[in-house]
């Protein structure tokens, strides 16, 4: 009676599942959640004609080696979850194991038809060509505690000019941009603003850097420098955001080197600063008034303060 009971089984599978390949073609979301219940409801549909004496089952007829292996105990076997239909071995399971997760209907199915959504990350795009929100873009980067103006004084942020711009040939996110930051000295930077800023805007135009950072390698290109920009919320912008870059006051020139409000330039600077500091550093940076700030003190030149026109109150400068 088992192997008449699951042989019948089988071929009623077959039988569904040739059905349903027959309508997948087109199949709309609603036809799909069809031929899934109709799949779900075999069992209580097999138990009804069987006139609710269903045989006892000594193993899982869906086991493909069952067959190969010795029958257990009579006084074991497979009874299943009304609820969930999941098989249970009596007598040493006495309910389903995990109720929730066997649930005999398509709402697992559908949920992983279902795409993954994932809220719009608030955190600025690292212009040195990384994925916004930071490294992976999840939104979830541990929180930096802010630095202190001394952690200021150690990161070199220079005036630059941008004298050469052009699409990274292995990127459709990164810019390869040639800097002159000053004393005739040029630097090249990898920055993720393709998506974001025309090349026409940005070639000619004078930006902030940071010059003394760790160099880096981002899509086989070198990396010698970062160019400091806001990214934020923007409903007419690429993907619901928009990225500005901070721009220097008249007069300014390639080489001038940004200090804070009340205070003077620093006599000198590492080589390179730890990414430590500067992670600290840059948690501080936000737009205040229209104008860039490290915790309540703008950026300052000898000309005057730096701006970030269009980036709204609060926005984070990376």
């Amino acid at each position: 009676a088992i192997h008449t009971f699951a042989g019948t089984f089988a071929v009623r599978v077959c039988e569904r599942e040739r059905e349903t390949e027959r309508q997948s073609v087109g199949m709309t979301a609603g036809g799909l959640d069809e031929a899934i219940g109709k799949l779900d409801g075999l069992i209580v549909d097999m138990e009804a004609e069987a006139g609710g004496e269903v045989p006892p089952l000594r193993f899982d007829p869906n086991d493909p080696w069952a067959g190969e292996r010795s029958l257990p105990p009579e006084y074991v076997v497979k009874v299943r979850c009304p609820k969930s239909g999941y098989l249970m071995t009596k007598p040493f399971e006495a309910q389903c194991p995990m109720p929730d997760a066997f649930v005999k209907d398509n709402s697992y199915l559908r949920g992983m038809l279902k795409p993954v959504v994932k809220p719009a990350n608030q955190q600025v795009a690292s212009t040195s060509g990384g994925k916004p929100g930071g490294k992976g873009g999840d939104g979830k980067k541990k929180a930096v505690a802010v630095g202190t103006v001394e952690d200021f004084t150690k990161v070199l942020f220079k005036v630059a000019k941008v004298i050469n711009c052009e699409k990274h040939p292995n990127s459709d996110k990164l810019l390869i941009c040639t800097l002159h930051i000053g004393n005739g000295e040029t630097r090249q930077v990898v920055a993720g603003l393709q998506k974001y800023i025309p090349v026409s805007e940005l070639e000619n135009v004078l930006v902030i850097c940071v010059a003394n950072l760790k160099k880096a390698k981002l899509a086989g290109t070198p990396s010698e420098a970062m160019i400091l920009a806001s990214e934020f919320a923007d409903s007419s912008g690429v993907d619901g955001r928009a990225v500005k870059t901070l721009v220097p006051p008249a007069g300014a020139n390639p080489g001038d080197v940004v200090f804070l409000e009340g205070m003077e330039v620093p006599g000198a600077f590492a080589k390179q600063v730890s990414s430590k500091v500067w992670e600290k550093v840059a948690a501080g940076l936000k737009v205040k008034a229209g104008l860039a700030h490290f915790a309540d003190k703008a950026f300052c030149l000898p000309t005057g303060k730096v701006a970030i026109p269009g980036a709204p109150e609060g926005a984070g400068i990376r």
